[in-house]
């Protein structure tokens, strides 16, 4: 499967959940605001969201500072 995150293209083995997603990136999904085919998605949609070949995500991190 391959995707379009952040206007990068990226390939996975297989069709993932929003959830399984983020962790395979190794980020944070408690940080994360996940727009997926211009919808943005609630995060507990993320286990059930499934991601499939050509769609898009838009992710964005909550970073903290000062």
């Amino acid at each position: 499967m391959q995707c379009i995150i952040n206007g990068d293209s990226f390939k996975f083995s297989k069709e993932l959940n929003i959830q399984e997603l983020i962790q395979e990136m190794g980020l944070d999904e408690n940080r994360i605001i996940v727009e997926h085919n211009e919808e943005l998605i609630q995060r507990q949609q993320f286990p059930v969201q499934v991601v499939r070949d050509q769609d898009c995500l838009e992710l964005l991190e909550f970073v903290g500072g000062g």
